[in-house]
């Protein structure tokens, strides 16, 4: 199955599994609300489309017959730099694999198992919930440019050039404060 998310956004995800289905396409981040705040507002940059990520999800069993949900989420997201508030482009390249649970066994899954994450199983899970949460688990706490690649800011505005530092009149105001 391709094409929009919001057309297969709920699956069964054992049947899922179990007939090693398969979802792939793109969404837009700004489907994603919790994403969608940490987004440089998009409403800024009239000229750029809303970033879109790709996606694939893959039912399956593991050899040992368990089932398996296979996420992969790739893409670009502009999130907002913490220093100068302007977008700061943060690649996202995600792969991960979920073992299905059933509700009875969740607290010997979470017991016995380390190195494998799990879900439960859900007739009704939210693929687009769940994308979310996995973007969110790799995103930054606080994403910033690189050293020295923030454009200035001052007072709280950001600043074209350091020569205009100078020339802000709230600088010249606090100046004559200072007298």
């Amino acid at each position: 199955m391709t094409g929009m998310m919001l057309e297969w956004q709920f699956i069964d995800s054992l049947d899922f599994a179990n007939n090693n289905q398969k979802l792939q396409g793109e969404i837009a981040l700004v489907s994603m609300p919790r994403i969608k705040e940490m987004l440089v507002n998009p409403d800024d940059f009239p000229d750029r489309p809303h970033e879109k990520i790709s996606y694939s999800l893959l039912g399956f069993h593991d050899d040992n017959g368990r089932p398996i949900l296979r996420m992969e989420l790739g893409g670009v997201c502009q999130l907002r730099c913490q220093r100068c508030l302007q977008g700061v482009s943060y690649p996202l390249k995600l792969s991960s694999q979920l073992r299905l649970v059933e509700k009875r066994d969740w607290d010997n899954f979470c017991v016995e198992e380390d190195e494998v994450d799990g879900v439960l199983v859900d007739n009704q899970l939210d693929v687009l919930a769940l994308f979310e949460e996995e973007i969110l688990l790799s995103l930054p706490f606080a994403p910033i440019h690189a050293v020295g690649t923030c454009r200035p800011v001052m007072e709280g505005y950001l600043v074209e050039e350091a020569d205009r530092i100078k020339e802000n009149p709230f600088a010249v105001l606090s100046g004559l404060k200072k007298k």
